[in-house]
C-alpha cells in the first residue's frame, strides 16, 4: 500500500496557502490583520491575548466590511484609482476593534436598560 509522503502533502498545502494570500479574499485579511495589529501596537495596555484579538477582529472586519469603506471613501473623496481596496482593508482592521467595542457597549446598554439597570446577564 501507499504510505502517504508527509513532504508532498506540506509542499501541496503551502501552495494552497499562498495561492490564498495572493488572492483578494487572502490580501483583504492581511490587510485587515495588519491593521488590527498596528491598532494594537497603539493601545496603552499591550497584552498578547488583546493583540491577538486585534488581529483576529481586523482581519473579519477587512473581509467583511470593506466594500462599506470603500463606499465612504468614494463618497468622501469621489472615484479612486489603484490598490485603494488594500487601504480600505488596513483602515477598516484598523477601526475594526473600535467599532466592535462600540457596538458591544450599545447592546449592553440597551440590556442594562431592559433590566432596569442591573447588570447584563453573563
Amino acid at each position: 500500500m501507499n504510505e502517504p509522503n508527509w513532504f508532498d502533502q506540506i509542499i501541496v498545502n503551502a501552495a494552497l496557502v499562498g495561492a490564498w494570500i495572493t488572492g483578494e479574499a487572502g490580501r483583504a485579511a492581511l490587510a485587515g490583520a495588519a491593521g488590527g495589529l498596528v491598532r494594537w501596537l497603539m493601545s496603552e495596555r499591550r497584552r498578547i491575548r488583546d493583540g491577538i484579538v486585534s488581529i483576529i477582529v481586523g482581519t473579519l472586519m477587512a473581509r467583511y466590511a470593506t466594500p462599506i469603506t470603500m463606499a465612504v471613501l468614494e463618497s468622501w473623496f469621489g472615484e479612486m484609482k489603484g490598490d485603494v481596496q488594500n487601504t480600505a482593508g488596513f483602515a477598516t482592521g484598523i477601526i475594526g476593534m473600535s467599532l466592535a467595542k462600540l457596538i458591544m457597549g450599545m447592546f449592553e446598554a440597551h440590556v442594562r436598560r431592559i433590566n432596569g439597570g442591573g447588570q447584563p446577564d453573563a
